[in-house]
């Protein structure tokens, strides 16, 4: 059989929640922010005026209406595109897989910014691609050692055209590419002709409301562009979008025609419907207060219960959902994860983040979601898990 031929592809239980569990385990929005009445209003207006074309089927490209939505978003963060360039998903992963099936064959290899998103990796993994990780230094992704990975790749017959990366408050560390980083690595691509992947959930959530220019903005005949409104507006209409040089557009498009036959002409009338009324500016605000917030109360929790000088150690949070935590002895954290779970509280250990178990001492830390109330007793609980799991 076909599943006999391909490895296991597994995601980590992120959305289990319940009973008394504190989960800082998936990146989940905080949809208290979201004005619930003004878009229950905005959607009855909407079914009532044109609710046949909502519910009916659509074509596979990104609703006329939609579009100036789209672009009033990527320019907040430098980047431009067109009507034509854009491909729409029903979110990020989507487009991964789009990326994943349109872009390449079985047995080819695509180049990831590690630790990694575990979503990117099953993408690429599921539609058979081999993933090979690229070299980093202090200031992340290595564009010496990106070349020299691709020039032995190719050397060895390898065919390694696409680079995936998340280059602003990257999941799951948190961390941001400087600009000169950014153009250096896109240095890189031009000389080596690759096709940069750039995943941009968190770049509108600094807290700072300060932006860093993405790579799209920067070459974008270079970059695949993927967009997602599940964490600046809700992923529960699951709508996103890909921004691509014309011609791999219209390879993605006849891809994800194939995937959803079309997009959902509701969604996309909802979220239209919103920004031409509603604008982005205070929803992103109300968004980026909510994060900050309890990025401080986690990180506050984080110094009281483990201290700065212990064997934990991790960054304070200039935006987006996560706290990356590494062991300094490189204890696997997978073995504080039953313990854990007997004090009620979960996370996602490093492992699920590498390619191939590596970052075992590691774990995320996810504060989006957390009653702001629980953050400092799910950090407590999480410190108790540390203590008996290092006993045993």
């Amino acid at each position: 059989m076909w599943t006999d031929t391909r490895p296991a592809v597994e995601m980590p239980q992120l959305f289990e929640r319940g009973g008394d569990l504190i989960s800082f385990a998936g990146g989940l929005p905080d949809l208290d922010v979201l004005p619930l009445e003004t878009i229950s209003a905005q959607l009855s207006r909407l079914v009532r005026l044109g609710g046949k074309l909502a519910f009916q089927y659509s074509t596979p490209h990104v609703a006329k209406a939609l579009v100036p939505a789209i672009t009033d978003l990527m320019a907040r963060e430098g980047a431009a595109t067109t009507a034509e360039n854009l491909v729409p998903t029903n979110g990020s992963q989507m487009g991964l897989m789009a990326v994943a099936l349109g872009l390449a064959a079985p047995g080819q290899t695509v180049l990831v910014q590690t630790p990694a998103y575990p979503g990117a990796a099953a993408a690429f993994r599921t539609a058979g691609l081999d993933l090979c990780s690229i070299p980093e230094d202090a200031d992340g992704l290595a564009p010496a050692g990106l070349r020299e990975t691709v020039l032995r790749l190719r050397a060895e017959g390898r065919t390694a055209r696409l680079l995936y990366c998340n280059p602003t408050f990257q999941n799951p560390t948190g961390t941001t590419l400087s600009l000169a980083r950014r153009e250096e690595l896109l240095t890189v691509a031009r000389e080596l002709d690759l096709l940069v992947v750039e995943d941009n959930p968190y770049g509108l959530l600094g807290f700072d409301g300060q932006t860093a220019d993405t790579l799209q903005g920067l070459a974008p005949e270079h970059v695949v562009y993927l967009g997602t409104f599940s964490k600046v507006f809700a992923p529960g209409l699951r709508c996103g979008w890909i921004a691509a040089p014309q011609e791999v557009a219209h390879a993605l498009r006849r891809t994800t025609e194939v995937m959803a036959l079309s997009p959902s002409a509701l969604a996309q009338a909802s979220l239209a419907a919103f920004h031409a009324r509603n604008g982005w500016t205070e929803l992103i605000d109300g968004y980026r207060a909510s994060y900050r917030e309890r990025s401080a109360l986690m990180a506050d929790a984080l110094e009281a219960e483990l201290g700065t000088q212990g064997p934990w150690t991790w960054e304070r949070p200039e935006g987006g959902f996560y706290i990356w935590l590494r062991h300094r002895e490189g204890v696997d954290t997978g073995t504080f994860v039953a313990a854990a779970a007997e004090q009620g509280v979960s996370f996602v250990p490093g492992s699920h983040f590498g390619l191939g178990g590596e970052h075992a001492d590691a774990l995320r830390l996810c504060f989006s979601h957390v009653p702001k109330k629980r953050i400092a007793e799910g950090i407590s609980r999480l410190a108790s898990a540390f203590q008996q799991g290092a006993a045993t």
